[in-house]
């Protein structure tokens, strides 16, 4: 059996001293090769692949958060950064910490992760960032639903709130109706969103009075088909996934309502295309 890879045969020496030191693919893939210790956790692809989709989209920022070697030269923390940066191609700026006591290992990417929100720092930072996770996932334009949304990562959904100030618009009137009729206020941003940049934006206060109370709206009216739908507690049956299905609905709701049309039934299969909004051409 061959000896295992040591530190002393990477071509690519690490600094004396805590530095900014821009990463190359072939470093990554070098310091990966010689210096991943064999007692650090199984490298996850689709943990690398995120950190990959990131470089390459230009959303991948230098910050104090390292890359980690002990006092022997290997990888305490950064593997998946690494592996990241070996397969984008991309040179990346990381802080390099050498010389680290390999008893850290224990404690290192044990806090509190830091998602969006922390990062957002504005009000209703998690419903916005929610409903930016929502739009990131769309714009994959898969007709059949958002199977990418669990896998948007922190930067895209800091850069699709920069990039969607609208999110932001209607956060307090949202919540205001998912306390009066639970609807979901992520997926519901996304949607007035979209709304507001499309044209349609003078509408949409008389949506969200008629969704928070109900009051003097009609049999068949969109809204209160809506409101009482999610007031029930919308039922997930035949594999449909609950967060495409709230969005599909409420979807199909607004059109319905800029149309000017009556519904008596509401609802989306998962063999339904996902629903477009109407645009101002399209509607009335």
């Amino acid at each position: 059996m061959s000896e295992p890879l040591a530190p002393e045969g990477s071509k690519f020496r690490l600094p004396s001293q805590p530095a900014i030191v821009t990463v190359t693919p072939d470093m990554a893939s070098d310091w990966l090769s010689y210096r991943n210790h064999p007692a650090n956790r199984p490298l996850s692809k689709s943990v690398a692949g995120k950190y990959q989709a990131d470089m390459e989209k230009g959303r991948w920022a230098l910050t104090p958060e390292g890359l980690i070697f002990d006092t022997e030269g290997y990888i305490i923390s950064g593997q998946h950064r690494l592996k990241a940066v070996a397969n984008s191609g991309r040179e990346i700026e990381f802080w390099i910490f050498p010389d680290e006591p390999r008893d850290i290992f224990d404690v290192v990417d044990q806090g509190y992760k830091r998602t969006a929100a922390h990062v957002l720092r504005m009000p209703h930072a998690v419903s916005v960032a929610n409903g930016a996770r929502h739009l990131a996932a769309l714009a994959d334009r898969d007709r059949w639903g958002m199977p990418r949304f669990p896998k948007v990562t922190t930067p895209e959904i800091v850069e699709t709130v920069r990039a969607w100030p609208e999110l932001t618009w209607y956060t307090t009137e949202a919540h205001a109706v998912y306390q009066a009729a639970s609807m979901p206020i992520g997926s519901h941003l996304a949607v007035l969103a979209q709304v507001a940049r499309a044209g349609h934006i003078g509408r949409i206060h008389d949506w969200l009075e008629g969704l928070r109370t109900g009051v003097s709206l009609n049999a068949g009216d969109p809204r209160l088909v809506l409101r009482e739908r999610f007031r029930q507690g919308v039922q997930v049956v035949g594999g449909i996934n609950r967060r495409d299905l709230s969005y599909a609905l409420i979807v199909k709701s607004w059109n319905a309502y800029v149309e000017g049309k009556s519904i008596n039934l509401l609802r989306w299969s998962k063999n339904e295309a996902l629903p477009h909004l109407i645009t101002v051409e399209e509607g009335a």
